[in-house]
């Protein structure tokens, strides 16, 4: 999570150990709660061409919660100001430029995709077809979150947490947790900084959000991107290697062509 109000400028460079680190949560939904798997009246089956473990491209994406292709979802607004929806809606289509999938924002409260930027002050958003478990994501409460942005936050912030929470809409996982990420996290460092501010993640959430993986067999995924727009911005320190990830704000190359493969276009 991240504390309200304005985004903190900090010079350029590496993020240090006493800069605050803005990711989001990972919006999982427990078994017991109806799993997409078994929520979904459809039987899943991968695009023409693609087979489980994909050799040729990036990202990650559990396949049972995949939406079909071709789908419009419908997205709506349950508070915000004018300029945040503008330019939510704004980032938003860029999914569409590479996925047979249109987002249609509508007016009201009922959507599949519902969008808040006062539910807390975290960014998180629903994992592809968990939006439609209401046990979990009940219809008066919204799917997707965007805690920290405001009128004034900068266009680029717009397009890195946008983008970046509507590929979790799309069922796009966090990179740094695909199964063939590899990262190798210096574990105490981890523990030590999202135990604090402005996270105060438990041990728990800290394993749930930055060090477990997902599981290959029902993941779609291969080589590791460092480009992703699924990967945030995680510094030196964190790695025993002291290496960090970049800041991506927007679709890698990768990114768009393995979007463009799970959710191709028709011929």
């Amino acid at each position: 999570m991240a504390p309200r109000g304005k985004p903190k400028k900090t010079p350029a460079g590496p993020k240090t150990s006493d800069e605050p680190l803005r990711i989001c949560i990972d919006r999982v939904v427990p078994d017991a709660y109806n799993p997409a798997r078994a929520t979904t009246t459809r039987a899943f089956a991968l695009p023409p061409g693609i087979a489980k473990g994909v050799s040729t491209q990036f990202l990650a994406l559990p396949v049972f919660k995949m939406w079909e292709t071709g789908d419009t979802l419908t997205c709506c607004f349950l508070d915000g100001s004018p300029t945040q929806r503008q330019k939510v809606k704004k980032h938003a289509k860029t999914w569409e430029q590479h996925a047979n999938i249109k987002l249609s924002f509508v007016n009201g409260r009922d959507a599949q995709i519902r969008i808040s930027f006062e539910a807390d002050t975290g960014s998180w958003s629903a994992l592809g077809t968990d939006a439609l478990i209401e046990s979990y994501f009940p219809k008066y409460q919204p799917t997707m979150n965007f805690g920290w942005l405001r009128d004034d936050s900068p266009d680029a912030e717009y397009s890195r947490v946008v983008i970046h929470e509507f590929g979790h809409a799309l069922g796009c996982i966090h990179e740094h947790q695909s199964p063939e990420a590899g990262l190798k996290w210096n574990k105490a460092e981890v523990y030590r900084v999202f135990s604090g501010a402005p996270n105060f993640w438990s041990k728990a959430d800290i394993d749930h959000n930055i060090l477990n993986r997902y599981d290959g067999t029902t993941t779609n995924s291969s080589k590791f991107d460092k480009k992703s727009i699924m990967l945030y911005e995680f510094p030196g320190f964190l790695f025993q290697d002291g290496q960090g990830t970049s800041a991506n704000n927007v679709l890698s190359a990768t990114d768009k062509a393995f979007i463009k493969q799970m959710y191709p276009k028709a011929r």
